[in-house]
């Protein structure tokens, strides 16, 4: 089992406006926050590609993809661009030592009860993991900045998910992203980066960085109406045509529309 640990309290909430209430009084007003949906609150922090794949099977889908990909997407990073072909495949579905984060707080709700909404099962609680970037770069070794992702120094931890030869820190990186895609930009959108193998919620010390927030199983249906009634709908966090379609079609099934009438006539 994993998710919430004893080291770190969760904080409960039940409404939006207790969820901002819970991270503002989280905030120091200095540094920005980073934010992780969870629609199952006993998952871990960990990236997808640590969840069964061994570094070989990682490396095997990363140049697998890259080799592929440039005939299907006309504007293809250049080949030794490991920061954008990393951030490309997390984009694309791909299991990368990528982890993504917002620095949104009601985004991260949006994606922490998705799987409330109509037609998705629901079991357990939901819960919204609230990251302190810059002290867990710091508790890794790092200075307390977020770099771009394609900055030089976050280099070494990436080019080990494309080679063998490079040697990895076991570290966790969190990371700005580089904001060329429409997506990123309306998600609020950032990473850590995953040489090490430990869910973060596990790492040693993490109660300094990363503060879990809980929404019950009974109150995520009337979150996901706050959510949606707050504007954070699935159409406009993923700006395009086939999101737009399937948010239309969800929230209109057949038989709900109702023409309005003038009443004068």
């Amino acid at each position: 089992m994993g998710g919430i640990t004893s080291e770190v309290e969760p904080i409960y909430v039940t409404t939006v406006g207790e969820l901002v209430t819970a991270v503002t009084d989280l905030s120091d007003g200095r540094y920005v926050r980073w934010y992780r949906g969870h629609s199952q609150a006993d998952w871990d922090v960990l990236p997808s590609i640590w969840r069964g794949y061994a570094p070989a099977e990682e490396r095997n889908l990363t140049n697998k993809f890259r080799s592929r990909a440039s005939i299907r997407y006309s504007p293809a990073p250049e080949y030794d661009a490991t920061a954008s072909w990393l951030s490309l495949m997390q984009h694309y579905g791909l299991p990368t030592r990528l982890l993504d984060w917002t620095r949104s707080p009601l985004i991260a709700a949006y994606f922490a009860m998705a799987a409330s909404r109509p037609g998705n099962g629901r079991q357990g609680d939901a819960a919204i993991w609230v990251l302190h970037p810059e002290i867990l770069n710091a508790r890794q070794g790092f200075r307390a900045v977020t770099p771009p992702i394609d900055a030089h120094m976050c280099g070494s931890m990436l080019w080990p998910a494309f080679s063998d030869n490079a040697e990895e820190n076991d570290k966790v990186l969190a990371v700005m992203s580089s904001e060329t895609d429409l997506r990123m930009f309306v998600q609020q959108g950032c990473f850590t980066i995953h040489s090490s193998h430990t869910a973060l919620n596990k790492s040693d010390g993490h109660a300094d960085y990363l503060q879990p927030v809980v929404v019950r199983r009974e109150h995520i249906p009337r979150m996901v109406k706050e959510i949606d009634a707050c504007g954070f709908r699935r159409g406009d966090l993923f700006p395009d045509l086939g999101n737009l379609a399937e948010e239309l079609r969800r929230s209109h099934p057949p038989g709900s529309y109702v023409e309005e009438r003038n009443p004068s006539r």
